[in-house]
C-alpha cells in the first residue's frame, strides 16, 4: 500500500517515525548503517523530505532509498530497540504496537 493510501495521522506518525531513527537514541552509529542499509545521512535526507517522497521512485542502483527507509525505520523501531519507553514517548506520539499496525499497513 503506498504511502498515499494512509491517513494524515498515520502520515505524520511516518515521519515521526523517520526523524525518531536518525536523531532519537535508538540506534548507535556503529550498528546504523548494518540495521538500515543506508547510511543515517540517507535516511536523514529521507526523513527530511517527508512527506514529498515517492517511495517507489528507484534510484539508479534499482534499489529506492526511500522504501528502503521507510521499511527498515519501521521495522527495526519494532523489532529491536528495548527499554527506550521514556525516549520512544518524547520522539513517537503512538505506541509500538500502533507502529506496527501503520507498518503493516503500509506493507499491505
Amino acid at each position: 500500500m503506498p504511502l498515499a493510501d494512509l491517513t494524515e495521522t498515520e502520515l505524520r506518525v511516518v515521519g515521526q517515525c523517520l526523524r525518531a531513527a536518525v536523531d532519537g537514541p535508538f540506534f548507535g552509529e556503529a550498528e546504523f548503517e548494518t540495521l538500515f542499509n543506508l547510511s543515517r545521512e540517507e535516511v536523514r535526507d529521507v526523513a527530511e523530505r517527508f512527506p514529498n517522497i515517492d517511495e517507489f521512485d528507484e534510484e539508479p542502483t534499482g534499489c529506492d532509498d526511500s522504501w528502503l527507509a521507510i521499511n527498515n525505520t519501521f521495522a527495526n523501531l519494532v523489532g529491536y530497540p528495548r527499554g527506550q519507553d521514556q525516549a520512544w514517548e518524547s520522539h513517537i506520539s503512538v505506541s509500538r504496537e500502533e507502529v506496527n499496525r501503520i507498518f503493516r499497513k503500509w506493507k499491505g
